[in-house]
């Protein structure tokens, strides 16, 4: 403000000393140099400030309580100043926290206290969290003197120096579990397939679910297109859990004919439990989408020696992931149409000479089971499979063409030995 009054002044005297009335002149702009706002230009100084700063550890705090529990926190404050201040603690509120604290539940003990130049005193803060409170995150500050930031403009609360920051999640264990939590499964287009979430209700009454199908927010606006719509699923649950009972959520899936790519999505069991955060109640949903081949792989190969060749397949399954049914060890088992072709470009007759089924088992239980279905005994978990074929056919030096076409198989290795098979050991 100083500088345009100057700024107006200056072109003033100039107008006259150009014999220009001032009452008739036209204002002329006048370039001022940029500066910042005067109000940050004009801030005041740390070291003008007049308040007492104290040291207090810690600074921050947090508790996690449940209704009807109660904790409290030591905090030590001490007077650096070379004079005596006043300290009585009191309970300011935390504008940042989605609840308020009351402050009927915070006690701090001593009330006040004189603190002399160098010395400290122990504050006791205890929070008691009421039976009925509601759950959520709480915050409050205990503000140990009346001291503010100075701003040189308005703030829309105070800014404590001397104080400590208390955050309070007030929780309820919930009483419904849910298993799974997530499904992922590989899908082949045009096929059908059954899921199921299993939900148990620990407590004593009755809670209402009503599952929907929700796109969660990190998948809305993916890129890439989903390999299909919601409305490929469906589902059939009841609408409540009965307290002590449990309930099933039956999901099925119906894959497009020709669908490519994956989907990503949620299925939001919207259980009426105050104790549940609506992502704990979100049942995350992951499916990728293959394509039987048509077409078979093609490996072309040079035999540089007239000896006997020696194919080996190995497909390996991995459903240590597949959650909530499906596919899975239902599912037909992987095979493969194996043809070869020699260097005049004629098929030759290919021998099966072994097949080996090969797996991983864990003895402690599924994962994607729920545990209340669990029997003690006779539970298995199998994490993978494998499945391997070797064929043999009478070698010769030339050009060699080797088609592989698999069935239900998520991938598969290939060996192609030239020679005694047995002294390599490297086939599978």
């Amino acid at each position: 403000m100083k500088t345009k009054i100057v700024n107006m002044m200056l072109a003033l005297l100039l107008i006259c000393a150009a014999g220009i009335p001032a009452a008739t002149a036209v204002p002329v702009p006048i370039a001022v140099e940029p500066r910042m706002p005067a109000l940050i230009g004009d801030s005041p100084d740390i070291t003008e400030m007049n308040f007492s700063k104290l040291q207090i550890s810690p600074r921050h705090y947090g508790m996690d309580l449940m209704p009807g529990e109660s904790d409290e926190i030591t905090v030590t404050v001490k007077n650096p100043n070379n004079e005596t201040v006043s300290v009585v603690p009191t309970v300011k509120d935390q504008p940042y926290s989605d609840y308020i604290l009351d402050e009927a539940w915070v006690t701090i003990t001593p009330v006040s206290a004189e603190l002399e130049p160098d010395t400290e005193e122990e504050f006791t803060i205890e929070i008691e969290i009421p039976d009925d409170a509601d759950r959520g995150h709480y915050g409050v500050q205990i503000a140990f003197t009346d001291d503010v930031m100075q701003t040189p403009y308005p703030m829309p609360y105070p800014n404590y120096i001397n104080a400590i920051a208390l955050y309070v999640d007030v929780w309820k264990p919930p009483v419904i579990q849910i298993q799974p939590s997530y499904m992922h499964d590989r899908v082949e287009s045009g096929r059908e397939y059954d899921y199921q979430i299993h939900l148990k209700n620990t407590g004593e009454e009755d809670i209402k679910i009503d599952p929907e199908l929700k796109r969660e927010r990190w998948h809305r606006y993916e890129m890439m297109m989903p390999a299909f719509e919601d409305d490929a699923i469906t589902i059939d649950a009841p609408s409540v859990v009965p307290a002590g009972g449990t309930a099933t959520v039956d999901v099925h899936l119906s894959v497009p004919a020709g669908a490519k790519g994956g989907y990503e999505g949620g299925l939001d069991l919207n259980i009426d439990d105050p104790s549940i955060d609506e992502w704990d109640g979100m049942v995350h949903l992951s499916f990728e989408v293959w394509t039987q081949p048509t077409e078979p792989f093609v490996k072309t190969f040079t035999a540089e020696i007239a000896a006997p060749i020696t194919i080996g397949i190995t497909s390996n399954q991995y459903r240590y992931d597949m959650c909530g049914g499906g596919s899975g060890e239902d599912d037909e088992e992987p095979s493969f149409d194996v043809t070869l072709k020699g260097p005049s470009g004629d098929e030759v007759t290919l021998n099966r000479t072994m097949a080996i089924y090969h797996g991983s088992v864990n003895l402690g239980g599924s994962k994607c089971a729920p545990p209340w279905e669990i029997a003690s005994s006779g539970m298995y978990n199998v994490g993978h499979t494998s499945y391997v074929e070797r064929y043999t056919a009478d070698g010769a030096i030339g050009d060699w063409e080797l088609n592989i076409l698999p069935h239900y198989a998520e991938q598969f290795g290939y060996t192609i030995t030239i020679g005694d098979a047995d002294s390599g050991r490297r086939m599978p």
